[in-house]
């Protein structure tokens, strides 16, 4: 949901910036053009993740996306954004689908030691063969179908339980939704490290530097 949290930011920047116009706030100003430089165009792994949730899915990003560009006063395609992002999934439905399939009947057993699981892929068949269009009914299905969702829904329980019913999907799902939609956090762990592990601390076990990180933290909180 990275996609609703920026709306949620820059609906917030523009109600701030349109409370005094007569004196516009200098911060706010130079915030918005900052977040025009960064956020004005959303990588696709971001949208492909909008389209398996199914709280979004095609019709939920495409409104998402278009109230979004509206806040920020752009006229970016929206609709080009998300016709990309549905035909990468696609292509990703047929390179997992040629991965995941059983082996097909009558194959040699030497390709089979030669090129281990990366087999089907080698030897995958056209786009307009039987493999490829079974892949794509699963998200012509996923997409057209009306899911009733629950208060508790957790989006990858969701992908866990329905993973018979979509196989391939749910694959994709498990590893879309795994991404880090930021790497802020390993960063900053790493920064922290680095500045409690110098040269007469280079040979502290594990557990001892996890110490030291955690009483730093404290430290840090109490001040």
């Amino acid at each position: 949901m990275v996609i609703l949290e920026f709306l949620k930011i820059i609906h917030s920047i523009k109600q701030t910036s349109n409370a005094n116009p007569n004196a516009p706030v200098k911060n706010v100003y130079s915030m918005k053009v900052k977040w025009n430089s960064y956020f004005n165009e959303f990588t696709h792994i971001y949208g492909i993740a909008g389209i398996l949730d199914l709280r979004v899915k095609v019709e939920g990003l495409t409104n998402l996306l278009t109230f979004y560009y509206e806040l920020l006063g752009s006229n970016y395609d929206v609709a080009y954004y998300v016709i990309k992002c549905q035909n990468i999934l696609d292509r990703l439905c047929e390179f997992y689908g040629a991965v995941i399939q059983p082996e097909p009947i009558g194959s040699s057993s030497k390709d089979k030691y030669r090129f281990g699981f990366l087999g089907p892929v080698l030897k995958k068949q056209r786009p307009n063969s039987s493999s490829s269009s079974s892949s794509n009914v699963g998200v012509d299905e996923y997409l057209s179908y009306q899911f009733e969702i629950e208060d508790n829904f957790h989006i990858t329980q969701w992908w866990k339980n329905h993973s018979s019913k979509f196989p391939v999907l749910a694959r994709i799902a498990t590893d879309i939704l795994a991404i880090l939609t930021s790497t802020i956090t390993s960063e900053s762990a790493f920064s922290a490290c680095r500045r409690v592990l110098d040269e007469k601390r280079s040979y502290s076990a594990p557990q001892n530097i996890e110490l030291y990180v955690c009483k730093k933290d404290w430290d840090q909180g109490r001040d």
